[in-house]
């Protein structure tokens, strides 16, 4: 039987194998690496071997992979973080794979869906976090390059463990809470409001995935991503000898990078960790069409040319040119009557479309088109490139989750709503 490697199982028996991973978890590693301390972070890293990485060019493209093993951490520590044990759930599975594309300070993140369905490097076709079980992080690079041209220069790997002691080092991240979140299968019962989470309940707020599905839970791993950042760039841990070298420490313990990351690399990093840490870093998320395999799996497909158009935008750098000048005022807030909003029905409810675009028109938008859309399991925003604010906006009045899409194809605002859009 074809192996499809791992991810949420359909048919059979329907059991999940472990907990579903961290779609950002790596990246928060990262930042601690270079953000603030990299010429300590780069005498501690440890060091990996990866084949098949790009040798120079402009810009830098770096793949950054987060790794569910439980290895080195404790019976006690895998039930503190409720992450399974490691005698049940063996093997390294990389499903949390984003790249990291720097030049001159400025920097992009392109979020890869773990279920993507690619050609991997020994040429066989399957789910893309299985590469690297194939043969290493090569394979994962090598699969990234087939599958977006994108050839990545440095690869950095963190784990479990690693983002429980990044966060404590710097003590704790605090986050305000819409609504109370409690999981079991993600260790956490958090209340509303604003509080400080440590290393064990940051873990679980970015593993939960029962509240929201997976575009929004990329979107909350982001928000997280940008509060630590905004935490080890305060004056208490930049200007405090002794919380550098802790953080430095546990930094070095909990990555991995490849033998060739330098400490002009990391500065590099630490130099377009200024946008990361203001939140003005561009964000995007591989486009994608969920589709059943044969055997009944959920995979996602690249959607095209859409995909192939961001592909080649961060192949040759112009992605940053949408990076946010920090030195530049901010815009004003935008009024919904300026946003022109189609309405598509991907639900498969009849007159859904009708009833958002009359709740979108009593609430000030002017509205373009009510029409049907091909089934969608998310309900999409999506927006021309240079509308992301509008899209936000728009955002936030559509009932449901979300999750955000920059389409080349569409010149205004375009909202596909799907079941979960019915109130």
């Amino acid at each position: 039987m074809e192996h499809q490697g791992w991810g949420p199982e359909v048919g059979g028996k329907g059991r999940r194998r472990g907990p579903r991973r961290l779609l950002l978890l790596l990246f928060v590693a990262v930042l601690v690496a270079v953000l603030v301390v990299p010429f300590l972070a780069s005498a501690r890293l440890n060091r990996m071997p990866v084949e098949g990485l790009a040798s120079r060019g402009s810009p830098t493209h770096i793949l950054l992979m987060g790794s569910d093993s439980r290895e080195g951490l404790s019976p006690e520590e895998q039930r503190e973080l409720s992450t399974g044990r490691a005698d049940v759930l063996t093997g390294e599975r990389i499903d949390t794979i984003l790249l990291l594309t720097v030049d001159r300070g400025q920097a992009a993140m392109l979020s890869f869906p773990r279920d993507l369905w690619v050609e991997r490097c020994d040429d066989s076709v399957g789910r893309l976090n299985v590469a690297s079980a194939i043969d290493g992080p090569g394979c994962l690079v090598d699969t990234i390059h087939r599958a977006s041209g994108i050839r990545a220069h440095h690869a950095v790997r963190v784990t479990f463990g690693g983002f429980r002691d990044v966060v404590d080092a710097v003590g704790g991240v605090e986050l305000c809470l819409e609504d109370p979140i409690a999981d079991r299968d993600a260790g956490i019962d958090l209340p509303a409001g604003c509080q400080v989470l440590d290393g064990a309940d940051a873990l679980g707020y970015v593993r939960v995935r029962k509240i929201d599905d997976d575009f929004q839970r990329m979107q909350r791993q982001q928000r997280f991503v940008k509060a630590l950042a905004r935490e080890m760039t305060q004056p208490e841990v930049l200007f405090n000898p002794v919380a550098l070298w802790r953080l430095s420490g546990d930094a070095g313990d909990a990555v991995e990078v490849d033998r060739s990351m330098g400490v002009l690399d990391l500065a590099q990093l630490a130099w377009a960790g200024r946008s990361i840490a203001a939140g003005t870093v561009a964000s995007y998320t591989v486009p994608v069409d969920p589709r059943r395999t044969s055997g009944g799996a959920a995979v996602l497909d690249l959607r095209q040319p859409e995909a192939e158009v961001l592909f080649a935008r961060f192949r040759d750098g112009s992605v940053l040119l949408e990076a946010v000048d920090d030195g530049e005022p901010e815009e004003p807030p935008l009024s919904r009557s300026d946003v022109l909003v189609t309405v598509a029905n991907g639900a498969g409810v009849a007159g859904l479309a009708g009833q958002v675009a009359d709740q979108l028109t009593a609430l000030g938008y002017p509205i373009g088109e009510v029409v049907n859309a091909p089934p969608t399991v998310t309900t999409l925003i999506r927006y021309p490139p240079g509308a992301a604010a509008a899209a936000r906006l728009v955002a936030a009045d559509i009932p449901g989750p979300t999750a955000l899409e920059e389409a080349p194809d569409v010149d205004h605002v375009t909202v596909v709503l799907s079941p979960e859009a019915v109130t």
